[in-house]
């Protein structure tokens, strides 16, 4: 059904990803204030970098204290315990201060797709990560180094290249991981039932090659209407100019679903690197009746490559019991920090960030599967 494989992490393309970003004349997110850079780490490898300094006023993907405040009090609000949020927006309410004092938005993000979820090139050794770690600090020395997106499953050896490296690990969210290897996804009930719809719907199913530029505008109301007017404000608000560059990217895949009169209904845009494929960018039509099952269409569509391709789907945060229901395995996601090279204020604050999220948000996360 789908039938192109995008080629590997290449130089190339995120040189053509950060070329577009810093274009004067483009706004591919428009909640994103960044500076966008090109680390060069071997002669056919390059990794993405975002350079922050304050700008609270952003998105999660460049900002942790988006992660850590606003976007925390929305999480908080799905918790069914009134002792749990009042306690927990109490410790918010005094980070929100600290947090600003202590600069914590000041930071460098290696590898920084500006996604919900990074994927990392299997390419990326040891020391390409020393090495990039000594560029940085020398180009950014008033700069947290951060790498986002780590979990146990899909990056353990390079979690140990980190810790190895002086970095520490600072637990972000829980992620669910689709994995024929870990738990047989194809098994279940609810994955066999979704192979069921997809082969009976009344939906046409759309390759990328199919998509038009007169769908692009449908794409960015889809995307808006589930993942920033549904949940969260402070998700990545992708712009038409970015869904014409990801298209003509290697690493990215646009497919979606037609109703019968040809209008684009669901829309699904995966990013795939070196045997990992996440879907960062989900929307449908969220007016249109749940029984359509246009969010079923295209997780399944993802899941069958999946199941096809051998690969991995990092299936990124939320909707946990749909995922869980349809094979996912749940992993703590990390993000690898470095800030040895900074006053001790800021590396203070870190460390008290690192246990308050261990010992008391991450339990929180297990326990209401956020």
């Amino acid at each position: 059904m789908i039938n192109k494989t995008p080629p590997l992490y290449s130089k190339q393309a995120v040189s053509h990803y950060i070329s577009s970003f810093n274009n004067p004349y483009l706004c591919h997110i428009s909640n994103v204030v960044t500076k966008m850079d090109e680390l060069s780490v071997s002669s056919s490898l390059a990794l993405p970098i975002t350079i922050n300094d304050s700008d609270y006023q952003n998105s999660y993907v460049c900002s942790p204290y988006t992660a850590l405040v606003p976007y925390c009090k929305e999480e908080l609000e799905k918790v069914d315990s009134i002792f749990i949020q009042y306690a927990v927006n109490g410790l918010i309410y005094i980070f929100d201060i600290i947090l600003k004092k202590s600069k914590i938005n000041k930071i460098c993000q290696v590898n920084n797709w500006l996604l919900s979820t990074n994927l990392f090139p299997a390419s990326l050794k040891k020391t390409h990560i020393n090495e990039s770690k000594k560029t940085l600090v020398a180009n950014y020395p008033t700069h947290l180094l951060m790498y986002r997106s780590l979990n146990y499953y899909t990056n353990r050896n390079l979690i140990e290249y980190f810790l190895e490296l002086g970095f520490e690990l600072i637990p972000t969210r829980q992620v669910y991981i689709f994995d024929k290897r870990i738990n047989d996804f194809s098994k279940t009930h609810n994955y066999k039932m979704d192979r069921k719809l997809l082969n009976k719907t009344d939906y046409c199913y759309v390759p990328q090659n199919k998509i038009l530029p007169s769908d692009i505008p449908r794409i960015v109301e889809l995307y808006n209407a589930l993942y920033i007017e549904k949940y969260s404000q402070h998700n990545p608000k992708f712009t038409h100019s970015y869904i014409e560059m990801i298209i003509e990217h290697p690493n990215f895949y646009i497919e979606g679903f037609r109703d019968k009169n040809g209008v684009l209904d669901a829309v699904g845009g995966r990013f795939e690197i070196d045997g990992v494929v996440t879907l960062p960018i989900v929307g449908y039509d969220t007016k249109k009746p749940t029984k359509l099952g246009l969010y079923r269409l295209l997780v399944i569509s993802t899941l069958q490559y999946t199941e096809d391709k051998n690969l991995v789907f990092n299936a990124s945060s939320g909707a946990s019991k749909f995922k869980l229901l349809r094979g996912a395995t749940p992993y703590i996601e990390y993000s690898a920090i470095y800030s040895k090279h900074l006053l001790f204020g800021r590396r203070l604050i870190w460390q008290v960030l690192q246990v308050l999220l261990k010992h008391i948000f991450i339990p929180i996360v297990k326990r209401y599967k956020l």
